[in-house]
Order: C-alpha cells, then structure tokens, then sequence
C-alpha cells in the first residue's frame, strides 16, 4: 500500500480561511447582512465542536453589560454610542429587525437558550469539552424556578381577570427569563475557580460603560449645550457598584499593595461614570452594599478601627450636613443627594412623582391584597400623576417601583414566590463566606450579597426587574451564589439535583475533590460542616 502523508494543518486553514473570504465577498454582492454569515456561521459551529460554554457566555456577559441598552434611551437619547448598533441588535426587537412579524423577542433571548441548549445537550452526551461542574443546593433551584411558576401564575390571573396580553408580556419578559440565565451560567462555571474571570468580564464592562459615560459628558454635550438627566442608562448603576465592590471587597478580604493599586484605578474610572450618570440609588446601594460587608465580617483589625472612628466622625458628619443643608453647593453638594432623597424632588412637602406612584400602587395592592392584579392591568390612579403618556405610553403597566409592582400585580403570594430565591441567595453565600479560607471565595460571597442589596434598589427605584443589565448580574450572582456553597461545604452535596452532571455518579467524600483556588493553589474541598442548614 502507498502511504499518504496527512496535509499539513496550515493548508487546511488556509483552504478555510480562502472558502470564507470568497463566501464573504460573494454574499457582499447580494447584502451586507448576508456578507457575514459565511463567518458567523463558521463561529457558531467552531463555537459548538470545540469551545468550552465559559468563554462564550462571558462574551455574551460583556456584551450585555457594556453594549448601549436600547430600553433605556442611553446618553439620554442624544448621542449613539460607537455600541450602539450593537445594543440595537442585541435588544431591539428581532422582528422590527428582519421584518418578521412573528419574531418579537430580542436577540438576547436566542443567545441565552441556545448557549442554555448547548450546555444541555453536552451534559446528555457527557461531551468532554466542558469539565464537571458542581450540582446547584437543591433549595436554590426549586425557589429559582418557583420564580418562573409565580410569574406565570401572575400572567394566568392576569388574562384571565381580561388583562391586555400584549402589554402583560413586557411586565414580566426579563423576571422570567432569569431561571433560564441562572441555568446558562450553572452549566458554563467549573466552580468559584470562575469567579475571576466572571469579575474581570463585568469590571471591563463597567469600564467601558463609565469611559463612554464621560465622553459625553465631557465632550458630546458641552457640544450640544444641553443639560442631560443621565449619561448611560440608570442599570448601569449595578454594572458600576459590582465593580466598585470588587475593588473595596478584595483588599478587606486581603490586603496588599497589588489590590490597592488596581482597586484605586478601578474606583477613579467607575466614579467618574456614577458621577455623570447621576443616579442616587448607585450611592444608596454602594453605602447598603458596605454596611452589608461591615456586618457579616468578622471582626478585624480594619472592623475595629471603623467602630472605633464612628463615634468621632458622627459629630463631624452631622456639623456638615447640617451647614449644607440650605446651601447644597460647592464642598456640600454630597447633601443635596441626600436631601432629595429625604425630602424628595418636589421639594419640602410636596410630593414628587415617585411618592405619588408609590401611593398609586399602594392603593392598587390594597384592591387584592393576597392575589394581586395579575399581570396585563394598569395600576390605577387615585393621585392623578402627571401624564407622560406622550414620552411613554404604557407607563401604567410599568410602574417604577417595581418591588411595590410586584405587590400589586401578584400580591403577597406573588411577591413572595418571585423573590424568595433572593434570600435563599443571601443564605448561601454568607454561609459560604463563613466557611472558605480562599479571600477570593470569600470576596465573592461579599460581592453577592451586595448584588442583592443593589438589585432591591434598582427594583424598588429605576424598574430594575424589567433590566436585562441587572438580570445578568443577579442570575450570575445567583448562580455563583450555589457553587460556593457546594465547594466551602457549606451545603451538603447531594446525589443527584436537577441540574447535576451526572445522577448516577458516585458523590466523593469531602476533601477529595481538588481545584484551583484564586490563590494559585490546588486546594481540597472543605470537610462539610454539617448535614444541614444549622450544622
């Protein structure tokens, strides 16, 4: 027999590389759209046969945290970003894009099931291109789901009391998708050993978020000469608070010069963009994600110093707030933040918009206050609010408060069903926090727990349940949440849940599992500490 030396690897690849240039030039002659199909479609199936389900949905985490979020008018509507085709068609929705009429889902939507769809089918097939990941704690899935099935029960009630379907699908569209995000991130993490590159990708989102912020404002609207409410978009205030935690976070947890350098950079970048953005939640959440930090840590000497401080400062802190109080401006424009926010912006004892539709949805509670309205109703108006009707005609459907929407629209069972996975969340990750020796897997748990703290205020303030900015970053949260609580021992592995990789494997007894901690080392598995929530 004759033997045939294989071809090299480059003639392949440059066979390749000649197929998309030739496609990509020929499909340009019919559409630009259709020039880059040849290469998407070679990425998609690269992307399928070869790629571990980590590196794409971290791309698709930057993405959404860094591209312009359409929903929300970035740059107040005046400047598109060099992003902005990008957010359009990440968010905007597909069938206004391809003319479709069907399609009326975002892009966003298809990237998140189809990366959830590809973890699947390689956990069927037991595929090796992804290693083993730990099962989710059992309580953290069922009360994750459960959210879906009090969403969908809400909707039930809704149509079925003659709601407005059209409109009830944009009440709860994102609320419904996190379940599915927590799955897509469950299968792509190894384990808290992903937790850098998790914060890496939305600290570089936030970064570019804050530099885009500041060049208009520092540039595009001195230019215009207008005055702008916002830079960004108001869920960027999430975005901008994990990352300034990541960098106050690491270096409570381990001090050292490298976390002080980096952390300093980080926080003059991302407090540039808070501060053009102007949002007095981000403020409010970065002081309750702190005073969360402060009460779980143990007491160091750092905790120490601060307690110690406190009562010195007091005294000082009120002097100041009392002298800029009627003259907020200059040195004491800080107090002017906090004054609208006691006061609100109406002014002294007037109600501004906010306090007349908390007051509305209130009083739409009180009609059912077990079951809710259900989804596809107005809240009613018993304080006329002023009509923006002309800027935002389904505002009644989208109050913003929607913690309080919450409440209205599902009533006590409603709420409690949706949210209840946000203190199963907490219960993890601080029982996580107590049991690791790794600062990085403790930083973490801190970090998810301010998640939390600053998604309630994006709810409550900037209809944050209805962001697919805050969705990403609490289904990441929530799902890094049960991967530290598995590998600290701070939960009992099970044999099987309903995400696990493999129901018939056996379980390893504690201490036999290795991995790469944050450290560098190679680090056990923590002996569990108990078999279950008390031990």
């Amino acid at each position: 027999m004759t033997y045939t030396p294989p071809r090299p690897p480059y003639l392949r690849f440059a066979a390749l590389l000649g197929f998309l240039v030739l496609a990509t030039l020929g499909g340009a002659l019919l559409h630009p759209v259709v020039a880059v199909a040849p290469v998407l479609a070679f990425t998609v199936v690269w992307v399928v046969l070869k790629v571990p389900l980590r590196y794409p949905v971290l791309a698709l985490t930057y993405l959404v945290l860094a591209v312009d979020y359409v929903a929300e008018r970035p740059q107040s509507g005046l400047w598109p970003s060099p992003l902005f085709p990008l957010g359009e068609l990440m968010f905007g929705q597909l069938s206004q894009i391809t003319k479709i009429g069907a399609l009326r889902f975002p892009l966003v939507d298809v990237l998140i099931m189809s990366l959830l769809g590809l973890g699947m089918y390689r956990r069927v097939v037991k595929s090796t291109i992804d290693p083993p990941t730990p099962p989710m704690p059992r309580p953290l899935v069922f009360v994750t789901a459960l959210s879906l099935v009090a969403i969908l029960w809400m909707e039930v009630r809704g149509i079925a009391r003659g709601g407005d379907f059209k409109n009830s699908l944009w009440q709860w569209h994102q609320g419904a998708m996190l379940p599915f995000i927590v799955a897509m991130y469950h299968y792509a993490f190894r384990g808290p050993q992903d937790w850098p590159a998790l914060a890496k990708t939305i600290v570089a989102a936030g970064i570019t978020k804050a530099l885009i912020g500041s060049y208009f404002a520092l540039v595009i609207v001195p230019a215009l000469g207008v005055f702008v409410e916002y830079t960004t978009s108001h869920s960027d205030s999430m975005t901008f608070i994990f990352c300034m935690l990541v960098a106050m976070v690491r270096f409570i947890e381990k001090p050292k010069a490298a976390h002080v350098i980096r952390g300093l950079g980080i926080m003059a970048i991302i407090l540039m963009g808070m501060v053009f953005n102007d949002r007095r939640l981000a403020y409010v959440s970065l002081g309750g994600c702190l005073l969360a930090v402060f009460l779980i840590s143990p007491w160091t000497p750092l905790k120490r110093f601060v307690v110690r401080l406190v009562p010195f400062m007091a005294p000082i802190i009120a002097v100041y707030i009392a002298i800029g109080w009627n003259r907020p401006t200059g040195p004491f424009a800080p107090v002017e933040t906090i004054k609208s926010l006691i006061e609100g912006q109406g002014g002294e004892g007037n109600l501004d918009y906010r306090d007349i539709e908390n007051l509305d949805m209130i009083a739409t509670w009180a009609q059912f206050p077990i079951l809710g309205t259900g989804y596809g109703h107005e809240f009613l108006e018993p304080i006329p609010l002023p009509d923006i009707a002309f800027v935002f005609p389904t505002y009644r459907f989208h109050p913003h408060n929607s913690l309080l929407g919450l409440f209205a629209f599902g009533g006590l069972i409603g709420y409690t069903g949706v949210w209840m996975y946000l203190a199963a969340t907490v219960f993890f990750a601080v029982r996580a926090y107590h049991r690791s020796n790794v600062s990085e897997h403790r930083a973490a748990a801190l970090i998810i727990v301010g998640m939390v703290a600053t998604y309630i205020n994006q709810v409550f303030g900037d209809m944050g349940i209805i962001s697919y900015l805050c969705t990403f970053t609490m289904a990441a949260s929530v799902a890094m949440a049960g991967k530290l609580a598995v590998y600290t021992g701070a939960w009992p592995v099970p044999n099987s849940t309903l995400m696990n990789l493999s129901p018939s494997a056996p379980v390893p007894p504690p201490g036999a599992i290795s991995y790469p901690n944050a450290d560098g080392a190679t680090a056990p598995l923590p002996a569990r500490q108990g078999n279950n929530a008390t031990g």
